[in-house]
């Protein structure tokens, strides 16, 4: 799980990337380790669906942190 990825130091990008090149009939989903700074390397591996959670939560302005990410997520 994203989770678990995160306490040993990795993320799911590249797991997402691998999958997005194999799959090809099914749509895929990220989520886990998902922050302001690491949005546009999700968005450019162009999943069908981003769930952020912590990425919003933990900040003090979670508005202005979650309007940022609909506007980068909107202009890819």
């Amino acid at each position: 799980t994203g989770y678990d990825l995160q306490a040993v130091g990795q993320n799911s990008f590249a797991d997402l990337m691998t999958i997005k090149q194999v799959v090809k009939q099914a749509k895929t989903a990220i989520a886990g380790g998902i922050k302001l700074d690491t949005l546009p390397e999700v968005v450019k591996l162009n999943p069908d669906l981003i769930i952020v959670g912590g990425g919003i939560a933990s900040q003090e302005n979670k508005a202005e942190v979650a309007a940022q990410m609909k506007q980068l997520i909107a202009q890819s």
